[in-house]
């Protein structure tokens, strides 16, 4: 993950382009020199999110540092556009050339601190058609920071996002950011799916991600290659790479 700062709009904005990019420069290189095998950015401190369509100057904010990444960094790039402007986040891939994108509520409600967000695979599916876009969509199954609307059960909720939303992966996580998923829901998606390509989330540790492998094709992490496993802080390439040796010699 690069976790970029403040966008312009939100209220932590500090007046500086400039300095947003060089900071998701820093940490793309620092993830590249690790050996991560992808990057995605993402718009992690513009707390509070709303629940629906971003503002343009983010969307404006977001091309341009995604831009700026793919110029200097030769792998795979993804887009999420929190909280859940799947849109945002493919229009974004489209025009810069991003491989895939990450969508927090595909299918289904959720009941999160923006309020009720609803799935919004309707719409990511045909503008993906409408643009004849080459990029993966990547959904997250019942997203940390939230919890169901009504008694919706993990594996129901996977099955209707990889076979009725036109997800290409999902994303099993835990509770909220930097917790680790629950190993029994992990399972239960793999059982349910045994050949869609599935990643983790969240909370995933040199220490831990061992026994999440078997059933992973994929880790997205984010807190714990922070420098100190601290998110407020830049990524640290050797922690990058603890955490690529460990997964590769797993």
């Amino acid at each position: 993950m690069v976790h970029v700062k403040p966008l312009p709009g939100s209220p932590g904005w500090g007046g500086s382009m400039d300095d947003i990019i060089q900071s998701a420069l820093q940490d793309a290189r620092a993830l590249k020199e690790g050996g991560a095998d992808g990057i995605m950015v993402e718009n992690f401190w513009d707390v509070p999110f709303t629940k629906g369509q971003v503002e343009a100057v983010t969307v404006a904010s977001m091309t341009r540092c995604v831009s700026e990444l793919r110029r200097v960094v030769d792998v795979p790039i993804g887009v999420n556009v929190l909280r859940n402007d799947g849109v945002a986040a493919l229009s974004i891939a489209q025009v810069t050339g991003a491989q895939f994108i990450r969508v927090n509520v595909l299918a289904s409600a959720m009941v999160t601190d923006q309020g009720i967000v609803e799935g919004c695979a309707y719409e990511v599916s045909r503008l993906r058609a409408r643009l004849q876009a080459n990029v993966i969509v990547m959904a997250d199954v019942m997203v940390k920071h939230a919890y169901p609307l009504g008694t919706m059960d993990i594996v129901s909720v996977a099955r209707d996002t990889a076979l009725r939303s036109g997800a290409d992966a999902l994303i099993v996580s835990g509770s909220e950011t930097g917790a680790p998923l629950e190993i029994d829901d992990l399972g239960k998606v793999r059982k349910a799916l045994p050949d869609f390509p599935l990643a983790s989330g969240s909370g995933v540790t040199a220490d831990n991600v061992l026994q999440f492998l078997p059933s992973l094709d994929l880790l997205v992490i984010g807190t714990w290659f922070k420098k100190d496993g601290d998110v407020r802080k830049p990524v640290d390439s050797k922690r990058v790479a603890e955490m690529v040796n460990k997964v590769r010699k797993g």
